[in-house]
Order: C-alpha cells, then structure tokens, then sequence
C-alpha cells in the first residue's frame, strides 16, 4: 500500500503556476499531433489537414467534456451555478461528452474537405487513445477521480482527497492508473493492427475497435471507481450506464464489418 502526498503544482513563480494535469495534456497533444502526422503519411492523406483537424478535436474535446460533465453528472449544481460551467480549469471533464462532441466535429470536417469519414475516425483514435493515459496520469497526481476504499496490496491513500465522511484518508483503489494502463493496451493494439495489417484492415474497423475497447474497459474500472449508484438496487454508476449505448453499437459494427469481410474472402 502507497500513501500520495505529490502537490498538483510542480514550480510556481507569483501567481503563475505549473501543474502536472497542464504539463501532461500539452504533451499528449503535442504527442498526437506528432502521431497524427505520421498516420496521415502512412495513409497516404493531405498532412497540411493536420493542424485544423487538431484544433477541431481540441475544441470539441474541451466543450463535450465539459459539457458532458455538466449535463450527465452534476446538472443541478450547475444550473444553479451557470457561471461555473465555463470554469473547466477547475475540474469536471466527461469521457462520454467528448466522444460524442469529437464524432460530430469529425463528421463535419471530413464532408467539409471531402474526405471519407473513417479516413480521418481511423487515424485520430490512436492518438486519442494514448492522448487518454497522459490525461489520467493528470488525474493521479490532482488525487481526483479516485477509486473506491480497498484493501489490496497496491492501494493508494490519497492524503489530498477531501473524504466526503469527514474522516481521515482511506486507502483506495488507484482507478486513475487503471485507466491509465487502458490507454497503453488500446493504443499498442491499434498501432500494431495498423502497422502489420493497415492493408487488410477494413474502413472503420480501427474507428469501432477503439470504441468497443475503451467503453468495455471504462465500464469494467467504474466498479472500483468512487461514484455514486444512480439506482441503489442495480450496482451500475452513469458512467456506465453512459458507456453502455457505446459498447452495443460499436460491437455490432464490428459484426456487420465482420460479415461484409467473410463476404469478401469468398
């Protein structure tokens, strides 16, 4: 067992401060902006669509996470504290809002240059999917989104996490990580299957591996993470029951892309 003490703040100078989650999201975009690149040469696509289609996910990241927050965790509050909603630095970032806000922000730029749309899905869940790691790694040392209180050999007692009971800290599971080593695995698949079987693969199929992975896995880690039960009778967070609509549909398209390719073959 592990007791986290780490302060968020690794220098500040004045009221200008570095924070680990900064330092750690500009890596993962300069990271994906690097990988991003090398996918679209791979593909053969237009690198010079590269930065606007960066800042296009950038922005949907930023407003469907936060948005997602809002809407799907703490509603209430916040349409009893509006202002707060555009305070993002703050915390409250939804996985779930960002998915969503990036496949309509994609599917608008790729009619808009007139590139087919798993094209552009394909290429950017890699480095989405690494881009994830970094920014629960973040997570860890801000002690936020912790897991729930356990006793296994590698807990972690987050001694800056303001116990709701009052009490003193407690050991937890380190969900954070969990997540965090989630990225790894998805990105290592995905950047092996493009690799060795870029030829082979079919259009999308990355796009919906990507989804079908992550969700499946989110949903597995909501159990050890510290978040309320929306019905007390059926042990599900909304996490979960958010990641679910995700898991069914992209299973069935890897299915139906399944078929068509054993279709093909023959």
């Amino acid at each position: 067992m592990f007791e986290h003490n780490i302060s968020p703040v690794i220098f500040s100078i004045g009221p200008f401060a570095i924070r680990y989650y900064s330092l750690l999201f500009a890596c993962a975009f300069l990271l994906g902006l690097y990988l991003i690149t090398r996918i679209f040469e791979i593909k053969h696509i237009d690198t010079s669509l590269v930065q606007p289609l960066f800042i296009t996910i950038f922005i949907c990241v930023i407003v469907g996470a936060r948005l997602g927050h809002v809407l799907f965790y703490r509603p209430g509050y916040f349409f009893r504290h509006p202002l707060e909603i555009f305070m993002f630095w703050k915390g409250g970032l939804a996985s779930h809002g960002a998915a969503i806000a990036m496949l309509i922000g994609v599917i608008l730029f790729a009619k808009r240059h007139r590139i087919p749309f798993y094209k552009i899905a394909d290429s950017m869940v890699i480095p989405i999917s690494i881009g994830t790691s970094f920014v629960r790694l973040g997570n860890f040392f801000n002690s936020e989104i912790v897991g729930r209180v356990t006793s296994v050999p590698w807990a972690v007692k987050f001694l800056r996490y303001p116990e709701s009971s009052g009490g003193p800290p407690q050991y937890r599971h380190p969900s954070q990580l969990y997540e965090m080593a989630m990225g790894v695995v998805i990105f290592v698949t995905l950047w092996t299957l493009l690799k060795k079987k870029r030829d082979a693969l079919q259009d999308g199929f990355l796009f919906y591996l990507c989804m079908f992975m992550y969700f499946t896995l989110r949903f597995l880690v909501e159990f050890v993470k510290e978040y309320p039960f929306i019905i007390k009778k059926i042990p599900l967070t909304t996490g979960q029951y958010l990641s679910i609509p995700f898991i069914i549909f992209s299973a069935f398209m890897l299915f139906v892309a399944g078929k068509i390719r054993r279709a093909e073959r023959k």
